[in-house]
């Protein structure tokens, strides 16, 4: 893979928007959030990250190719996956995932939604050092998927210049029931 297979959503309407949005959440313990387009055909994403800190020392660093985070959303099929089940493969992503906690996101889970050629994904991080995730999805998983909803409606202009025709089919995107 090359350092090209990761860029960051750089859409000033998009990111104005998710900045606005997201400060107008209050959902106890995240303080982080991700929302990414994974092209599964050709391993290619695009996201938008809400600690701009995070996002840009992802991208000088060319961390998306061994990012423990990215690795298994792309290679598995589950749908909702703690940071706590993350397998860090080698001393790189172990690095990585020590990065991240440097800048604050200790913890999270990760929600998936896929589609035959492409997934979004949403990454909820937290600072919180006792976060359990199982308990964190029973409590608030109504709002946790109204904001799933929400942030893949957000860049759904986005995905679509993202992904080519062939891969983005509307009559199969959100109106449809795919998990």
């Amino acid at each position: 893979m090359n350092k090209y297979n990761y860029l960051p959503i750089i859409t000033p309407t998009t990111k104005q928007t998710f900045s606005d949005y997201i400060d107008s959440l209050d959902i106890p313990q995240i303080d982080y959030f991700a929302i990414g387009i994974q092209n599964t055909v050709i391993k290619r994403s695009i996201s938008l990250m809400s600690l701009p800190e995070w996002q840009k020392h992802f991208v000088d660093n060319h961390y998306a190719n061994f990012d423990p985070v990215r690795r298994i959303s792309l290679y598995t099929k589950r749908n909702l996956i703690p940071f706590c089940e993350i397998d860090h493969l080698d001393n790189f992503g172990k690095e990585i995932m020590q990065q991240r906690k440097n800048m604050g996101i200790k913890d999270g889970i990760i929600l998936m939604q896929r589609f035959p050629k492409f997934n979004f994904m949403i990454t909820l991080g937290t600072g919180f050092s006792k976060f359990n995730a199982f308990d964190f999805i029973k409590r608030y998983h109504d709002s946790i998927f109204l904001v799933k909803r929400d942030l893949i409606n957000l860049i759904g202009k986005d995905a679509k210049n993202f992904l080519s025709r062939e891969v983005f089919d509307p009559f199969t995107h959100l109106s449809s029931d795919a998990k």
